[in-house]
């Protein structure tokens, strides 16, 4: 157990010491090659999602959108008002288009694999 909390302490001050570095590289090497920012942007924003989803639901492959749908559609009270609060911060229906894109995602990953 000391020795997990060691290696994530590490792994967490490494992240938080070279992901601005990163960031900025990226960033540079996009405008430069002529790629899409606002699509990189949107895989940080997702990345960032998925860690949330890993620090509440302990579930790394779900964004919080779509775990929050699933849960709700299972029956959880708490959340699926905790759905509808994310539906109000990101528009009608965030939450169920989220976890029928990462379902479709999915899918196709295993479609892929096989």
């Amino acid at each position: 157990m000391i020795r997990q909390i060691f290696l994530l302490s590490i792994a967490l001050i490494g992240v938080a010491t070279l992901s601005p570095f990163a960031f900025l590289a990226n960033l540079l090497r996009k405008s430069y090659f002529g790629q899409s920012i606002a699509d990189y942007l949107h895989t940080i924003a997702v990345g960032l999602d998925q860690l949330g989803g890993s620090i509440i639901y302990s579930q790394e492959d779900y964004t919080i959108s779509s775990y929050t749908h699933l849960l709700c559609m299972r029956g959880n009270c708490y959340a699926c008002r905790f759905e509808r609060f994310i539906d109000l911060l990101f528009g009608k229906g965030h939450c169920k288009r989220s976890y029928e894109r990462e379902k479709r995602e999915f899918q196709n990953y295993i479609k892929e694999t096989l």
